[in-house]
């Protein structure tokens, strides 16, 4: 199965980031995460589909470890 996340950032604060996400094929169901910058734990702020989530997820992880959180990425297969 493909998919194109699309993950858009909301809000940055020293402690967390918060980030909008979507597959681009199915726009209605967006769901958000927040990174604790701290602790660098992930989480589901507003539901989606857990598969939407674990990539979106899976690319805000890298993109902190690389020392960059941008303001618009996304995560294609």
């Amino acid at each position: 199965m493909a998919f194109n996340i699309r993950i858009d950032k909301i809000s940055e604060t020293e402690t967390d980031v918060r980030y909008r996400f979507f597959d681009t094929a199915h726009p209605s169901e967006v769901g958000e995460l927040r990174l604790d910058k701290v602790t660098e734990v992930i989480e589901m702020t507003q539901q989606s589909r857990e598969a939407f989530f674990n990539r979106a997820a899976a690319k805000i992880a890298r993109h902190f470890w690389d020392g960059s959180l941008p303001e618009s990425t996304s995560w294609a297969s």
